[in-house]
């Protein structure tokens, strides 16, 4: 077979970028994994609109801050970061 024919079907490596990929993959992982806790949410708002559980700021924040540790403990690098 001739060289140049050899030379010209080489195969090059394909460059991948980590970072990328990391955040590609992340975004994936994390939109699929939080969606229990958005379940979560929405379940306590449905029950304070519908009168079982008492309107309050201050729970509302306390449930938000419990949901979120939560998510974080659990999730690790894939929780939301805000």
């Amino acid at each position: 077979m001739p060289a140049e024919l050899r030379s010209s079907h080489v195969l090059r490596p394909v460059r991948i970028d980590g970072a990328a990929a990391f955040e590609a993959n992340r975004s994936v992982v994390s939109a699929g994994a939080t969606l229990p806790f958005d379940a979560l949410r929405f379940a306590y708002a449905s029950a304070v609109q519908t009168g079982l559980v008492r309107r309050s700021m201050l729970a509302s924040r306390d449930v938000e801050l419990q949901l979120s540790a939560l998510e974080k403990i659990l999730l690790g690098p894939f929780a939301r970061t805000t």
